[in-house]
């Protein structure tokens, strides 16, 4: 059953991450859906480049901490700054920057003690690490305490907690830490772990997500399994926490006997499966219906067809905004 569009409860957000001139990642994947899903949008971009940093050359800038507090200053001085209901970061490269949000956000919380503060802690995939070592206890001990949500992916959820996921139980055991770091709402975009049929397991990602209220001691750990697809795709989890986001604020409430966060990761799910499906569609339109060439190294993929990946969101619209819930939840 398709979505009917997100109703009046409109979010003012600043989001602060990365920034492309072509492609989607950062703030080029988040601002649009947000916009479309009916939420207000400003913007603070850690860094500049050309593209992003798939393509073998990258032209650009990454901003000081100075530039970004500065930014966030000039908002200041027009009151600006009045009337954020919600704090979205990504990609902040370098430990200043990270200081630098947690000094935005302490500011914004003072304005309005309600901010929700979202973190996508970016720190690598597959393995790599994409940002300096140090970065690691600097979320686990600085912006992760203070978010209302995060969401990393498996190997940052691994890095965060210092512990390895390989089954859904390892996965909830996680939460669990994060919870206890004060983090309420955690959600694991993906994470390939352990199921009962490994054929399964080597076609199927699963989200786990869960919701802790600290006062009632309420907890609801959920999953929901999706098919993996295979492609070079850049931006998904920009992409994915923006749809989170903006669903979880737009439900407000439990939905269908479904806590909030559960229903809101089903229908950022649905848009995600969707648009990466196009996108491999697409893919293949441009060369001819060939298979994806799997395990290429960076270095060794054509600028065509890392293009070619770039995520179909504008001409995805309508996934976004009314998506089928295929995928569902379930209590794990």
């Amino acid at each position: 059953m398709a979505t009917s569009e997100p109703n009046s409860i409109q979010a003012r957000i600043l989001s602060i991450q990365s920034h492309v001139v072509s492609g989607y990642v950062g703030n080029r994947a988040a601002t649009f859906p947000l916009q479309l899903l009916g939420h207000e949008v400003d913007v603070i971009n850690t860094v500049q480049f050309s593209n992003h940093t798939g393509y073998n050359s990258v032209r650009g800038e990454r901003f000081a901490a100075a530039h970004v507090l500065d930014l966030f200053a000039g908002l200041q001085a027009n009151g600006l700054d009045q009337g954020y209901t919600h704090l979205l970061t990504g990609y902040m490269g370098n430990s200043e920057n990270i200081r630098a949000v947690e000094s935005i956000a302490k500011q914004l919380m003072e304005v309005n003690p309600e901010l929700v503060f979202v973190v996508d802690p970016v720190l690598g995939d597959d393995g790599a690490l994409y940002v300096p070592e140090e970065l690691i206890g600097l979320y686990r001990q600085v912006l992760c305490p203070m978010a209302s949500l995060i969401t990393p992916n498996q190997f940052e959820m691994e890095l965060l907690t210092d512990t390895k996921i390989n089954s859904l139980e390892d996965a909830k055991r996680a939460c669990d830490i994060m919870h206890e770091a004060g983090v309420p709402n955690v959600v694991i975009t993906s994470a390939q772990v352990a199921v009962d049929r490994q054929k399964e397991a080597d076609k199927m990602l699963h989200l786990i997500g869960s919701e802790y209220n600290a006062k009632s001691g309420a907890k609801h750990q959920f999953a929901i399994a999706f098919p993996r697809l295979e492609g070079y795709f850049t931006g998904s989890g920009d992409f994915f926490t923006a749809l989170t986001m903006a669903r979880h604020a737009s439900l407000g409430q439990a939905y269908d006997g479904l806590g909030a966060l559960a229903r809101a990761c089903e229908l950022a799910t649905a848009t995600q499966a969707g648009v990466m499906k196009a996108t491999v569609d697409f893919y293949k339109q441009s060369f001819d219906g060939k298979d994806v060439a799997r395990g290429l190294p960076r270095g060794s993929r054509p600028p065509e067809m890392v293009r070619a990946f770039e995520l179909r969101i504008i001409p995805s619209q309508h996934l976004i905004v009314a998506p089928e819930a295929e995928y569902r939840a379930f209590s794990i």
